[in-house]
């Protein structure tokens, strides 16, 4: 006859254990893995496992994942959420395994099918650190791995013992929470593909169904670091005070702080789009941290945002003579302003990358005539523009004068990437615009041979302000010092 268990982990002091009112009455064992010496039950055996080191998140997926290193008594388990209330004994639970022709069945996740949105949700809620899911799901889709192949809800899992192919696939799984996301529901699609692993999933409704609850109850937030939250909190650490535990006790009560910051959801779409104005992509100049702190405000107002260059290297690369399908920044933009026309302007051919409130139109951004031309196309008064074309001197210099009256009162003119002139486009002759534009700050005498003189005159007048920011590009020669320039229109 089969041995069977049901278990459960949880380690550091993270949420309190539910007791199993149906463990009384069944032959199955229930077993609890801990690292807490502290921790009873009268439902649960309790297992304490020595920790590696890796975090209380990563500490309870060990056992979780490889349940035959740990439960290698038993025949069959079924895992559950500390946070899962069984409402039966689990005696069905094995049935239900037993009457399949599978070593593994769990639950599809409810509102999900796809890794690559999954990821997105576990930035945007700070659940994990950025950087490490970016990196895992950018390996995935290298690999060939396809969006929209499935998602499962990792609160309960039913599985054989014997199968050494299942083994391999845990000590896998275990190996890609520890180097990449601890979320462990990321990285079961692309291994189940990649192992070729076979299983199947319940037909149940996760809030409604007869074997099992989910229960809310007071937990750490996720994203939740006890480094963090003692720093931030530094008579916790004073007193000497477990992070979790005080702000479980006392400090969500209190309006403790546990986090930096608010996420920034605007770094956060240009790096899910791949664009260099975040933190992660590319040149990495991290602009977004401007714009955001700038143009918030603006969120949910209807104007046009103009932007000139929307090509990116790689893509560029790929299909040196386009046409290109993929504008990464406008789609951040459009994402970002809900209600405004976000213009793009590009010497390529973007025509096929069109759609709802993304205009695209095609120009040479040293032509003045084209970029006022595409001016027609604006819906709605021009309070942004954004010059991240080919940044040479003189083509900012002519898109500036050309565009400058075009700016609806009180408008931002950006022009990125001071530091980078490419010597492909630069005219020996020019006068760099970084030294234009600081010489327009000081409101001193200043000229350009590439704007009209009743176009500077203009400028001069209604310029309210110039103000430079830094490029956080590490890779910039000049430390990416004032990279980035605005030019505020009088109200």
């Amino acid at each position: 006859m089969s041995r069977s268990v049901v278990y459960t982990c949880l380690f550091g002091h993270s949420e309190d254990l539910f007791e199993q009112p149906h463990a009384s009455n069944s032959a199955v064992d229930f077993v609890c893995f801990t690292d807490r010496t502290d921790l009873t039950s009268q439902t649960w055996q309790i297992r304490t496992v020595p920790p590696l080191g890796v975090g209380p998140a990563r500490e309870s997926r060990r056992p979780k994942l490889m349940p035959h290193l740990f439960l290698s008594e038993y025949d069959q388990s079924c895992y559950i959420d500390a946070t899962v209330l069984l409402k039966t004994g689990p005696e069905a639970f094995f049935e239900d395994l037993a009457a399949r022709e599978t070593d593994f069945l769990c639950l599809r996740h409810p509102w999900r099918d796809c890794i690559y949105d999954e990821a997105e949700e576990i930035i945007r809620c700070q659940i994990d650190n950025e950087v490490r899911v970016r990196e895992q799901v950018d390996y995935y889709r290298s690999l060939g791995f396809p969006s929209g192949a499935g998602l499962i809800k990792g609160a309960f899992l039913l599985r054989r013992h014997d199968d050494a192919h299942l083994r391999r696939f845990g000590e896998d799984w275990f190996a890609h929470v520890l180097r990449y996301s601890k979320r462990d529901q990321l990285s079961f699609p692309f291994l189940a593909y990649r192992h070729g692993l076979q299983y199947s999933t319940l037909n149940l409704d996760w809030s409604s169904n007869p074997w099992f609850e989910w229960r809310a109850k007071q937990r750490l937030p996720y994203g939740f670091d006890p480094a963090t939250y003692l720093w931030l909190n530094p008579d916790v650490a004073r007193a000497g005070m477990d992070a979790a535990v005080h702000y479980r006790t006392y400090g969500e009560a209190e309006g403790r702080s546990w986090r930096y910051h608010q996420p920034m959801e605007l770094n956060f779409l240009a790096n899910q789009y791949k664009s260099d104005k975040g933190d992660f992509y590319f040149n990495r100049h991290y602009y977004t941290r401007v714009y955001d702190r700038l143009l918030r405000g603006m969120r949910n107002d209807q104007f046009t945002l103009f932007e000139i260059g929307m090509l990116r290297d790689d893509l560029q690369a790929l299909s040196p003579g386009g046409p290109f399908h993929e504008t990464p920044s406008l789609w951040m933009w459009a994402d970002y302003f809900p209600n405004a026309q976000i213009h793009g302007f590009d010497i390529q051919d973007f025509s096929t990358a069109e759609r709802d409130r993304i205009t695209i139109s095609r120009g040479d951004q040293s032509d003045a005539l084209a970029l006022r031309n595409a001016m027609g196309r604006n819906r709605y008064p021009m309070r942004v523009v954004i010059d991240d074309g080919s940044n040479a001197s003189h083509h900012q210099q002519i898109s500036l004068g050309s565009l400058f009256r075009e700016l609806a009162p009180g408008g931002f003119y950006f022009i990125e990437d001071l530091n980078h002139q490419p010597a492909a486009f630069e005219l020996p002759t020019a006068q760099k615009t970084k030294t234009f534009l600081r010489a327009l700050a000081a409101r001193a005498d200043v000229s350009s041979a590439f704007i009209p003189p009743d176009d500077l005159a203009y400028l001069k007048a209604n310029m309210a302000s110039v103000e430079f920011f830094d490029s956080l590009d590490i890779q910039s020669a000049s430390g990416g010092t004032d990279g980035l320039a605005l030019i505020r229109k009088h109200p």
